[in-house]
């Protein structure tokens, strides 16, 4: 019976767990893109966005015998701003290397 009780709790909280941890989406026309579709998918369902904004990042690894970081390469960061209607919060895409790795609300 203990054993059943620990199993029913740890289910239950992660269900839980689960139901709080969603992704961002938002809808362009007859489409809902979120961050698994590609760039070029993004473009083609929402067009162009109402702004682009880019910066580029050192990418540093923690070196495990020294303890310092050195730097491996760079990173492009994108963030392209949608506004799907006047009435709705404009939504904010971040592009990491070309690929589109969030989505979110923005004031």
């Amino acid at each position: 019976m203990n054993g059943y009780i620990r199993t029913a709790l740890a289910l239950a909280l992660g269900i839980s767990a689960a139901g709080t941890v969603s992704a961002e989406s938002m809808r362009c026309g007859n489409s809902i893109v979120d961050e698994t579709v590609s760039v070029t998918d993004l473009l083609t369902k929402c067009g162009e966005p109402l702004s682009k904004d880019d910066r580029t990042e050192d990418v540093f690894v923690r070196n495990p015998d020294t303890g310092f970081n050195r730097k491996i390469g760079t990173r492009i960061i994108e963030r392209w701003i949608y506004q799907r209607s006047n009435r709705s919060l404009p939504m904010a895409v971040t592009i990491i290397d070309g690929k589109v790795n969030k989505l979110e609300r923005t004031d």
